[in-house]
């Protein structure tokens, strides 16, 4: 669709920026001989474009940190679809035609997703049920992980039930620890040839001291790591062993627990909430005033419209839990005060080529699941919103592009 129209509204919005510093640098006498109001107003206009391509890049730019928050509420995105399924088993209707789509869709592991639906088959709920409440450490007061007045405990002691049960195979909590944070893609990303890690940090928005803290927690997490694989390939682990590994499961823990607060108190990541926060309180601001969005052609409103684009809609790095609140007022703003980013037969050419391509129209905030968001789906929404508003043509031709084998059984301007 029109993805390069972001990212083109980043570049617009960033290189002239500085192209302007550099060109107004070499002609400063000119200022001088220009209207003062004409001077102010390029003076405000050079102001906003400049603070527009700082927060920009703040904004938007990636981090280890980011990462971290990333993976964590992949994990526990998981572990809600693990719940609902699960609950879906508690109903009088527990072997309804949709549950097989719903294991399909929402089980990632492949072992666990063939024993859910050989147990779906054969009719046995109370074995879906426990391979559930197993994996996930889900009981019929869920969820407890989460709730445990000692998390670390809770957790040591479901992660080393499981392996007894399940040896080789650890559980989902565990896995989640395991891989703290995505350790290993950062690690590799940190990796740059010719450059220190420390270094290779400061070029992925972390300071010297949070690079330091970083590489200090992986070093802690290599070392509680080995021991945890190793027994998870023993075939025959001693009582001895059992007990040591119950220590190290919590000490894993209480790290993992560590890695988050790092991540969630990291310069980048509080940064990247305060913009986020800042957009929103000038939007909500603006529309309570205006009661609509603003709009380009204003040249006092073109700044935060040039802003609230490229942030709100090209937002892929900043999907983690603290972001899901502030996010989700922004893209309700979008849906609520509609305004004109793409053309008319830009947007029914879009939906379609959306439509073909994930079998479904692009969905309001209020109904799609916040990691579930399609590329250019809150933007094409948007559109459709304003088109709908706008154009009695286009709600025809949306209305029927979704609904193309239906007959018009009533007469002409009922």
């Amino acid at each position: 669709m029109k993805r390069p129209i972001l990212l083109l509204s980043i570049i617009l919005l960033t290189l002239p920026a500085y192209a302007q510093i550099k060109g107004l640098s070499r002609g400063a006498g000119i200022l001088s001989t220009v209207p003062e109001q004409i001077s102010q107003q390029v003076s405000r206009d050079l102001s906003a474009a400049s603070r527009n391509a700082y927060v920009l890049t703040l904004g938007l730019s990636n981090s280890p940190a980011k990462y971290i928050l990333n993976q964590r509420f992949q994990f526990q995105r998981e572990y809600a679809r693990a719940v609902d399924l699960y609950q879906s088993l508690q109903s009088p209707s527990a072997l309804s035609k949709n549950l097989r789509d719903q294991i399909q869709e929402n089980i990632i592991n492949n072992t666990l997703r063939m024993s859910l639906l050989d147990n779906l088959d054969k009719g046995f709920v109370s074995g879906m049920t426990r391979d559930l409440e197993e994996y996930f450490n889900l009981t019929s007061q869920m969820p407890v992980f989460s709730t445990s007045a000692a998390p670390g405990e809770s957790f040591a002691i479901s992660a080393r039930s499981y392996l007894m049960h399940h040896p080789h195979k650890p559980s989902w909590p565990l896995r989640e620890v395991i891989k703290f944070g995505g350790m290993r893609t950062i690690r590799s990303e940190l990796s740059m040839d010719g450059v220190s890690p420390q270094q290779a940090a400061l070029a992925h928005n972390l300071n010297e001291d949070e690079a330091k803290q970083l590489f200090a927690l992986y070093e802690r997490a290599d070392i509680l790591n080995a021991k945890i694989k190793d027994f998870i390939a023993k075939d025959t682990p001693t009582q001895q062993e059992y007990e040591d590994v119950l220590v190290t499961l919590r000490q894993m823990s209480d790290l993992y627990e560590e890695l988050l607060v790092f991540a969630e108190n990291s310069t980048s990541v509080r940064t990247t909430v305060e913009i986020y926060q800042n957009l929103l309180t000038d939007m909500e601001a603006f529309v309570a005033e205006y009661h609509r969005a603003p709009t380009w052609q204003n040249p006092l409103e073109r700044p935060l419209y040039n802003l609230f684009g490229p942030l709100v809609f090209n937002n892929q790095v900043n999907m983690f839990e603290e972001m899901v609140p502030i996010m989700t007022r922004l893209y309700e703003l979008t849906e609520m005060y509609p305004t004109k980013r793409l053309t008319e037969q830009e947007t029914l050419e879009a939906i379609q080529k959306f439509r073909g391509k994930h079998g479904f129209f692009p969905r309001s905030v209020k109904t799609r699941d916040f990691f579930d968001i399609r590329q250019d789906e809150p933007m094409l929404f948007e559109a459709i919103s304003y088109w709908k508003q706008n154009s009695n043509k286009f709600a025809g031709e949306l209305n029927q592009l979704m609904f193309p084998n239906e007959e018009n059984l009533f007469p002409p301007f009922f």
